[in-house]
């Protein structure tokens, strides 16, 4: 069952007939209202602190309804005093420490009723029904966590209302007790509540796969790698396809996302292709070295991804951002290389390409 929606049944039947000289709740004839005073709970909280109440609820007037006299034939409106949001804000805050170093939580009201009807023995039986959503707030936002559904029944003579409030308390403290302990058991393997990001760049080990070369310098290309037919009319000797990709494959460690970063750069044989006057060495060279161009802006995108600031909820999304202005600027400066070269037909260029490569590889070597 997804952790994330485990429904609650009614858990707590209890009968009580308390006669008590003050009540929590008051009945009277323009209404009725419970007075939901503020109690410590006794569930040890850790992870959060709540941080508002959110009133999802069509109606939000009321809180259901209770008979309140022996002859009464209907049932009158319940509310909570100073309304349901105000009453529960402060149950939930004033009831738990206030640790604002801790994840602030919201919690959003889908449900919370009171039903009753009258028995045929006069005694009247209620229901306490409550539906939350918990929420992580983050900036302007509210990350899921978690629905409750939970509740009460209770069982009482007319007049005795304490009974309700006590119903009511019970199903609240049960709501905060299952979310708390959902926490601690989330806390260290859920992506949602991690509180960093931590990278391992991972080195592709495959040399060849297929259709499929990546790049090694222990595996260096050579024409027969360019396997496709020549372009008809292509006033071109040769043509090769390089592209990269990039995947993390992540896990959540004690509350922190660990990425294991893969890239690889390839070339395609079934996209490159060579007519067969050219098979030189040196039309070779110019080819690979499209190649280890590809390679330098791998290298570069790696460099920027250790350098940024990644969020636990966005990372995927600010790394896939950066990939793509990678793929720009791996396009640009294989069009500059070609241009400034004349595909290779400019020797004096050619050479100078060839050094700046080769300086550049030698860079990341001597970081790896």
């Amino acid at each position: 069952m997804d952790r994330d929606k485990k429904i609650l049944g009614f858990s707590i039947f209890f009968i009580l007939k308390c006669f008590f000289s003050i009540s929590t709740l008051v009945a009277q004839t323009a209404s009725t209202y419970i007075i939901l005073d503020p109690e410590k709970i006794p569930v040890t909280v850790r992870e959060f602190y709540f941080k508002d109440v959110v009133d999802l609820r069509r109606e939000k007037a009321n809180i259901g309804g209770l008979f309140t006299s022996r002859e009464a034939k209907f049932l009158e409106p319940l509310e909570i005093k100073g309304g349901a949001v105000q009453g529960l804000r402060a149950y939930f805050q004033k009831g738990f420490p206030q640790d604002k170093t801790l994840r602030p939580i919201v919690v959003q009201i889908k449900k919370c009723q009171v039903i009753e009807r009258r028995l045929e023995s006069g005694i009247l039986e209620g229901t306490v029904d409550l539906g939350f959503v918990f929420n992580l707030s983050k900036g302007d936002s509210l990350i899921h966590l978690m629905d409750y559904n939970g509740g009460a029944r209770y069982k009482r003579s007319a007049g005795n209302y304490e009974v309700v409030t006590t119903a009511l308390k019970q199903s609240l403290s049960s709501s905060v007790k299952y979310f708390n302990n959902w926490m601690n058991e989330q806390i260290k393997t859920n992506i949602k509540l991690a509180h960093g990001v931590k990278l391992e760049f991972v080195d592709h080990d495959l040399r060849e796969n297929g259709d499929t070369v990546f790049y090694a310098p222990d595996r260096p290309l050579v024409w027969e790698d360019f396997k496709a037919r020549p372009h008809p009319g292509s006033k071109f000797s040769a043509s090769i396809f390089t592209s990269f990709a990039w995947e993390g494959d992540s896990e959540v460690v004690n509350g922190v996302v660990q990425i294991k970063f893969h890239t690889k750069v390839f070339m395609l044989k079934s996209s490159s292709w060579v007519k067969g006057s050219a098979k030189d060495a040196y039309g070779l060279n110019h080819e690979r070295r499209h190649f280890d161009i590809t390679k330098i802006v791998v290298e570069r995108f790696k460099e920027k991804v250790s350098m940024l600031n990644l969020e636990p909820d966005t990372y995927d999304g600010t790394i896939g951002y950066l990939y793509i202005e990678t793929y720009r600027e791996m396009n640009q400066m294989q069009e500059a290389y070609d241009e400034e070269t004349r595909h290779g037909q400019n020797k004096s260029a050619q050479e100078r390409w060839n050094a700046f490569i080769d300086e550049e590889l030698a860079k990341f070597s001597e970081v790896d």
